[in-house]
């Protein structure tokens, strides 16, 4: 490279370098963000004593008998709310998932037998589904009922299962 085009490249570097300072040094900016945080209502889902929510299906439970909708059981619910919610979800989280059969319903420790949990129209609330309702001093009237695998024989013996219960206020 002759003597005149190094000149030019290290004129255009020289230029280019002034033009980065004079673009750093003169677009600062400050920006003030501001905002104002209010606490919403608080709502509160409580159980029996030891603050458990429990559904015993009792001992009368006939294995050739249970078909998803037989032995319904409610899920005795109670929420207290501070302030006025508008609405309210709730879901269902099973922490090892759902049953080996079906992944939107609870798993048991008898493997062909799981549990399915309704919404107050008896349709199906599938585990991780938000269920979404109005406030009210009457909370929503989700059921459990258990379900077996199809052409399965289930064993006579105790069963059990449990699930998380999240809310969030609206």
């Amino acid at each position: 490279m002759g003597y005149a085009a190094r000149r030019v490249v290290i004129g255009a570097a020289g230029s280019l370098m002034l033009c980065l300072a004079s673009v750093q040094a003169g677009n600062v900016l400050t920006v003030n963000i501001t905002g104002t945080v209010i606490a919403g209502p608080a709502c509160q889902i409580t159980g029996n004593a030891n603050n458990r929510i429990e559904v015993d299906f009792g001992n009368n439970l006939q294995t050739t008998s249970i078909d998803g909708s037989n032995y319904a059981m409610p899920i005795p619910l109670a929420l207290t709310c501070s302030g006025n919610p508008s609405s309210l979800r709730l879901r269902f989280l099973s922490p090892g998932g759902g049953s080996t059969f079906d992944g939107n319903v609870l798993a048991t420790n008898i493997s062909d037998l799981g549990i399915k949990l309704l919404q107050p129209d008896n349709s199906a609330l599938n585990l991780g589904d938000w269920f979404t309702f109005a406030y009210s001093a009457t909370p929503p009237a989700i059921k459990a009922v258990p379900v077996k695998r199809t052409g399965a024989t289930l064993p006579g013996g105790f069963f059990g299962a449990s699930a998380t219960l999240e809310m969030e206020v609206l």
